[in-house]
């Protein structure tokens, strides 16, 4: 049987490549994100209502998320 989380939002740009696609659960995102950026990975930054943004991690309604685009542009 396979077991998972599902993560919905609102957004006005589903169906197009603006809108995330694919989510990934990690134990130490900070760690992520530097590593990422030491590969050269450029990470999305978006204007967002109550959200703290800090060296590409936005935190807010008790998550943590970063960022970034895919090869052909997909978030």
């Amino acid at each position: 049987m396979w077991r998972g989380t599902v993560f919905l939002y609102p957004t006005p740009n589903a169906d197009t490549s603006k809108a995330g696609r694919t989510f990934w659960q990690v134990k130490d995102l900070e760690a992520e994100v530097r590593d990422n950026k030491g590969s050269g990975v450029k990470f999305e930054k978006y204007k967002m209502p109550d959200v703290t943004k800090q060296d590409s991690i936005a935190t807010g309604r008790g998550s943590q998320t970063a960022w970034f685009k895919d090869a052909e542009g997909n978030i």
